[in-house]
């Protein structure tokens, strides 16, 4: 499909957002499109390059001069074909989000990007139907994992918020249950842990504070904070000090862990926003609070 027409705003458009009156007006466009045409100056307001959240006026003229591939399927976009109900599930665990990012109360045993391993995941969900903004992920957390995901919601933020985890001002806590009784009430995890990258392992420290909040002679509940951010790093650490984390299937399947969820749970997560600190937290979910009351914690 190709465009190349110019378009007064009518009455009723005024004080539209632009990418909803493309949307309305022209043709129900992907938000990535809109963006990339946008940048490219293939769609431009009285001439001049604007973002798509610009809102029209009345005397202003939309320059278009694009070429739309219609034919392709919206599931051919997408690594996963998510449905709309699992979309109405995801939102409903949103718990804050403006214009430039959303926390999400991520559920377990969900991947947070598609994987070999993992073709249902939040990012395919979420940006196959919302049609007001594109998700940005920013950061991981284990598709085992429960708790606090961060998204963000426009490239612009996704940079900001790209930087404040490469610059280490992100700060994220975790609740663990570990087997065994854990010798010390607090300290400092430091290891080199082995991953493989690009097809070649490589070594990387890993660095974790935790404290026990409670614990008895077979298990031991902690938070836990991160200092560097490596792939699986608690479940490693935790493994190689001999308390491993209950219901880590991955590495440490003891014969009667009695849990059927890996027992750890993004609790804590705090960041920088227009000069203020955001800080967001949230409860362990109903399976994780069940096994704690179970072994009496």
């Amino acid at each position: 499909m190709k465009i190349i027409e110019d378009f007064q705003v009518e009455d009723e458009f005024i004080n539209t957002r632009l990418d909803r009156w493309l949307k309305a007006k022209v043709h129900k466009f992907s938000q990535s499109f809109i963006e990339k045409s946008i940048r490219a100056g293939r769609i431009k307001v009285n001439n001049k390059k604007i973002k798509s959240s610009y809102r029209l006026q009345g005397q202003d003229t939309i320059s278009l001069n694009l070429f739309y591939d219609d034919s392709k399927k919206d599931s051919d976009k997408f690594s996963y074909n998510a449905t709309l109900e699992e979309f109405k599930n995801i939102k409903k665990n949103i718990i804050f989000e403006n214009h430039d990012y959303m926390v999400l109360n991520k559920p377990s045993s969900i991947a947070v990007q598609s994987g070999t391993k993992s073709p249902k995941n939040i990012i395919d969900i979420l940006n196959k139907f919302s049609t007001q903004k594109k998700y940005f992920l920013v950061h991981r957390i284990d598709k085992e994992t429960s708790g606090i995901l961060l998204f963000a919601c426009n490239r612009v933020f996704a940079q900001n918020l790209s930087d404040q985890f490469k610059n280490k001002t992100v700060n994220k806590q975790y609740l663990a249950i570990l087997h065994g009784s854990i010798a010390h009430n607090e300290g400092t995890l430091e290891h080199n842990l082995s991953m493989k990258e690009k097809g070649k392992i490589k070594s990387f420290k890993a660095e974790s504070d935790f404290f026990v909040i409670a614990k008895n002679k077979d298990f031991s509940y902690v938070q836990a904070s991160l200092i560097t951010g490596r792939k699986h790093q608690l479940r490693q650490q935790f493994l190689k000090i001999n308390h491993p984390i209950v219901g880590d299937e991955k590495y440490f399947l003891p014969s009667n862990t009695a849990a059927n969820h890996l027992m750890l749970h993004s609790y804590q997560l705090s960041f920088e926003y227009q000069n203020k600190i955001k800080k967001y937290q949230v409860d362990p979910p109903l399976e994780f609070k069940n096994f704690l009351k179970k072994i009496n914690l």
